[in-house]
Parts: structure tokens; sequence; C-alpha cells
């Protein structure tokens, strides 16, 4: 059996186990990410998270705790222990580790039986790629955070997502564990200006406060991350 037909029958398996979808504009997410994306993430939209796969998943996590389905598309190296810490609950989320190059088919039939599907594309995404996929999720009213390398790498998303950021706590003068993270999470979308919070992004996703409206947005690049992250 090819992999395009094990993935129509698992779609077929979750909308007999899903039932009609509930009819709303919008996904919750955490009460700690009201701040990083206002109202809620909106359906049949795409989001771009620079780098932070902890962020990528608590974003998913709002709409998973509220007994969504979700997926997870080309992330391999997810650490389903720290996923579910985040709020994302296995039972209900779909695990592709490596579509390789079909991951635009696997998201896409992904999109007629999810509400959320978090994906790392293999590269950048073209214009023509990301409005068949735009289509898709519309039609359905499903949600993509998109995990990229690079700011840009999803085209006109509806809001770019980056830990601008990062520090750890529970470490001392050579010894300790590290045990709590601290990160500014920048956000610029359609919700007006670019702003930024400050959260705990660990296993219990806190929010701290929210910071002033800021432009530029200055990017800090580097290794991020919490368990599932890099």
């Amino acid at each position: 059996m090819t992999g395009a037909a094990v993935l129509d029958q698992l779609a077929a398996r979750v909308r007999a186990m899903e039932g009609p979808p509930p009819v709303r504009d919008r996904l919750p997410t955490l009460p700690a990410l009201a701040q990083v994306v206002p109202g809620g993430l909106l359906r049949g939209a795409a989001y771009e998270v620079s780098d932070s796969l902890a962020l990528a998943l608590a974003l998913a996590a709002g709409p998973s705790s509220e007994g969504a389905w979700c997926a997870v598309v080309g992330v391999p190296e997810m650490g389903a222990e720290a996923a579910a810490g985040l709020g994302v609950a296995l039972e209900r989320t779909i695990l592709v580790p490596a579509p390789g190059e079909h991951w635009q088919h696997v998201v896409s039939t992904l999109a007629d039986v999810t509400d959320a599907i978090v994906v790392r594309p293999p590269a950048r995404v073209r214009d023509v790629d990301a409005q068949r996929i735009a289509a898709r999720l519309r039609q359905h009213g499903t949600t993509v955070v998109a995990l990229t390398a690079h700011a840009g790498a999803w085209p006109r998303p509806a809001g770019r997502l980056e830990v601008t950021e990062s520090s750890w706590t529970g470490m001392g003068d050579g010894h300790g564990h590290l045990r709590r993270r601290h990160v500014t999470v920048t956000a610029t979308g359609r919700w007006g200006r670019p702003h930024r919070t400050r959260l705990w992004l660990d296993a219990a996703v806190e929010a701290v406060a929210a910071v002033e409206p800021v432009t530029p947005v200055v990017p800090l690049h580097g290794p991020v991350g919490y368990g599932v992250a890099s």
C-alpha cells in the first residue's frame, strides 16, 4: 500500500472518530499566549515560528488541550514527554516524522481531519505552493504553524513569531540543573504593530508580562529550546 493510501485511510478513520467539527473562526490558545496571538489562532491561516519547536508546540497545545486533533509533520526529534508537558494531547496527535518530498501532500491530507498542524518544511516554501496549501486550509478551517529556520520562509503568514531573548534558571557556578526557561517572544502580524511578550516557556507555559509594542523588530538568532526545541 502506498504512503498516500495509508494517509487517506488514516484520514477516514479520524473523520469517523471525530464527527462534525465545531464552527468557530479562531482556535483557542493557552492563556499565557493570549498576548502573543491576540484573539487566538485564525482558522484557515498559516503562522510562522522561527527556530523554536517549543513555541510552535505551545501554539498547538491550545486547541489540542480543548479537544482538537492536531498533527506534527517533519519533526522527527520531537519529544513526546516534553510535548505533553506543554499541553499537547498525544492521544489526539498524528505524527509524520519524515514525509520527505511529500510533505505538502501530507499537510493537505491532514487538513481534512485536524484543526492545527505543526510542520517543518524542508526548504523555503514557494508562493505557489503556499497558495495551494492555503486554499486547502481555508476549505477545512485548519491552521498551520510552520516551523522555519529563517524569517520569511513561509510567504505572507498571518503572523510571525520569534524567540528574541532566552535565558534559563537553575544553573549555579558550573553546577546545578536547568529548570525554567524565560523568553521574550516578538510577534508581528495582522493585529497591528510588532509587540513582545515575556513568558516562562517550559513544562508549564506561563505569562510573565506583556511589553510595549516595538518598532523595528530586532531578531536574535541562535539555538534555543526546551527538550523538544533546538
